[in-house]
């Protein structure tokens, strides 16, 4: 049967939860009757193709998802394999929050919290560097290079 409702698994608005939900769209944002009174617009990076993940509807408020704002540097998108790299980590680090969202983690930006808080930084090898981008991790800030995506 089509209804005409796009369906999401509620990790797309709550990580925490796994039953189908379905979305009705209201001219950019979305509602589910599970969430009655909630508005819902996608991550920012959606426009990258980097996310699916949903945020309550809050002008003026955070514009990414739970994952993606821990995101401290990403590659330049403008390079077309830069981004398809980094389309294919994200989903990966989604994979990770997921968990770590089950698991009731603390999930602190270093925003949040300077000395403790996690971030992540994807960077691309360039030309003009003198060493490659390691992969590595030093008190929170977790780097990944790009360039070894698969």
């Amino acid at each position: 049967m089509r209804c005409a409702n796009a369906a999401a698994t509620s990790s797309a608005i709550c990580p925490t939860t796994t039953p189908l939900v379905s979305l009705a769209e209201h001219g950019g944002q979305w509602s589910s009757p599970v969430f009655p009174g909630a508005l819902y617009v996608f991550c920012e990076n959606v426009r990258h193709g980097a996310c699916n993940w949903l945020i309550l509807a809050n002008p003026g408020g955070d514009v990414y998802c739970a994952a993606c704002r821990h995101n401290d540097t990403i590659p330049a998108l403008a390079d077309p394999s830069n981004l398809l790299r980094w389309q294919i980590i994200e989903r990966a680090k989604k994979r990770l929050f997921y968990s770590l969202l089950r698991l009731h983690l603390p999930l602190r930006t270093r925003f949040e919290d300077p000395a403790h808080g996690l971030s992540f930084r994807f960077l691309a090898d360039m030309a003009v560097q003198p060493m490659p981008v390691l992969t590595g991790h030093d008190s929170g800030i977790i780097t990944i290079a790009t360039g070894r995506s698969r």
